[in-house]
């Protein structure tokens, strides 16, 4: 039950994180999108700006610990599987705001179409 729900937790957070960065893009395909990918980005705009702990950080933490495993670092979702394994650590910021720049990126190119 435990690797399961950390197992779930983990693949919804990918999936999360991959339509805040990129579900403007597929806003021009399937406009009914749109209000589901801002909502997602307020959320991720959220996160970066006051690092708060992420509810399912909260429950993949849970299912790890329930299986025996560590929790993910002080860091998050973010920091645990991405930073150092995809880009330096010290890039962090830098990675967030080109993020961003795709998330606004994304919104004015649906504007200009």
């Amino acid at each position: 039950m435990h690797r399961f729900a950390a197992t779930s937790a983990f693949l919804v957070h990918l999936v999360f994180v991959f339509f805040t960065v990129l579900g403007g893009f597929l806003a021009w395909v399937f406009p009914w999108l749109l209000v589901p990918h801002i909502a997602s980005a307020a959320w991720g705009a959220r996160m970066a700006v006051w690092r708060r702990a992420c509810p399912l950080s909260v429950a993949e933490n849970w299912g790890r610990a329930g299986s025996g495993r560590p929790p993910l670092t002080e860091g998050g979702f973010i920091a645990h599987y991405f930073e150092n394994r995809l880009y330096p650590a010290r890039w962090a910021r830098r990675v967030e705001v080109v993020a961003g720049a795709s998330v606004v990126g994304s919104w004015v190119g649906l504007t200009m179409r």
